[in-house]
């Protein structure tokens, strides 16, 4: 038996594998998270990270208004007019009447329009008769109905977006509405990829027998790009260690992250290990997991370096399990819980000793209950 079969990646079960839950804690313990801030136009903040909490300067609402087109009253007028009042006036978003309702005085009002000081109730208009300027009105009326107190939505001084928080349209709405044209967010990190493999060639090149196409760095591309980060493509590296090393040298420099696909496994063309070893250091290499027992995790000097599987099945995986919560430790992210849905399974499921196993599904819903097949790969 070769000297390396033994706890190689065909092994079933490796004791020298880390468990997932032992490496994801060892690579947020090793991450210094970046403390670099830049001030944008909320314009440009859609999917950023907060670097302090934002409070609100202003009540929201700033004045007492109508929640929905009516009439504006004081309760005890009506009780003294026997539930009919006079139209007096009318109350118009952005052009608001100003006068204190007198005893026998009823305004109309439009949704979000000031309302008198003194009104207590909203009636809405479908509740009311109206003959020329008198207003009949219903007998039950409930102080405060259909009012939008000042404060009621947002207090001033209460924390709106909390720090760490990445924006969302909502967010940008309720920045907006409290006249809040620029915030400070945490600068993006930068991360560097490339694929490594001499069997690897380009999309736009003929395919020739033994070669495939590079597929890993468009899998990276797009998983990068659903995150708040500075993308860095770094193509396609042969399977060299000199020219590794002068690559991992460059990418390091100028990157927070380095993710390269492919070449950590104990092939005899796989270098990145050796690589890693020549120009920082290696922290692990292989976890007990499938897909993805071959990920390397270490450093570059202050650079993060995760070099993930070949196969991008495996890539994947890896990216969620271990790339995506050390994004959010580097940008501050606030650490969401992930979602867990309850569902049948109809496929057979088996699993080997010593790891934990990820299996592709296809989820659907029959008579309302929740049933996943495996996609048998």
């Amino acid at each position: 038996m070769h000297k390396d079969i033994k706890n190689s990646c065909v092994n079933d079960f490796d004791p020298s594998a880390l468990d997932e839950i032992t490496a994801i804690k060892q690579i947020l313990k090793s991450i210094k998270p970046i403390k670099r801030i830049e001030t944008i136009n909320i314009m440009n903040a859609l999917g950023r990270i907060v670097s302090k909490n934002i409070k609100s300067s202003i009540n929201i609402p700033s004045f007492r208004n109508s929640a929905m087109d009516g009439y504006a009253l004081n309760i005890k007028n009506l009780k003294k007019n026997k539930y009919i009042l006079k139209e007096q006036g009318i109350s118009l978003a952005g052009k608001s009447y100003d006068k204190e309702l007198k005893d026998s005085e009823v305004i109309r009002v439009m949704t979000g329009a000031v309302i008198p000081n003194n009104a207590d109730a909203v009636i809405m208009k479908e509740m009311v008769d109206i003959k020329g300027n008198m207003v009949s009105f219903p007998s039950f009326i409930q102080k405060n109905q259909n009012i939008r107190n000042i404060g009621e939505d947002i207090k001033k001084g209460d924390v709106v977006i909390k720090k760490g928080r990445r924006i969302n349209y909502v967010d940008l709405g309720i920045l907006s509405s409290l006249g809040i044209e620029k915030i400070d967010v945490i600068k993006k990190p930068v991360i560097s990829f490339f694929s490594t493999g001499d069997e690897l060639i380009s999309t736009n090149k003929k395919l020739k027998k033994g070669l495939i196409y590079d597929s890993n760095r468009y899998l990276l591309f797009g998983l990068l790009s659903e995150l708040p980060v500075h993308i860095k493509d770094m193509g396609v590296v042969k399977d060299n260690e000199k020219i590794l090393i002068k690559k991992l040298r460059e990418c390091a420099k100028v990157s927070d992250i380095v993710i390269t696909t492919g070449g950590v496994s104990v092939g005899d063309a796989d270098y990145i290990k050796s690589a890693l070893k020549k120009v920082g250091k290696v922290d692990f290499w292989k976890i007990a997991i499938k897909p993805g027992r071959p990920l390397a995790y270490g450093k570059i000097n202050n650079t993060l370096f995760f070099g993930l599987p070949g196969n991008p099945v495996s890539a994947a995986v890896t990216f969620q399990i271990f790339i995506i919560p050390a994004i959010k430790k580097i940008s501050q992210m606030i650490a969401s819980s992930k979602l867990i849905i309850k569902a049948r399974v109809k496929s057979s499921l088996s699993k080997k000793q010593g790891r934990v196993e990820y299996k592709r599904g296809l989820l659907e819903q029959n008579d309302g209950v929740n049933v996943v097949n495996t996609t048998g790969l």
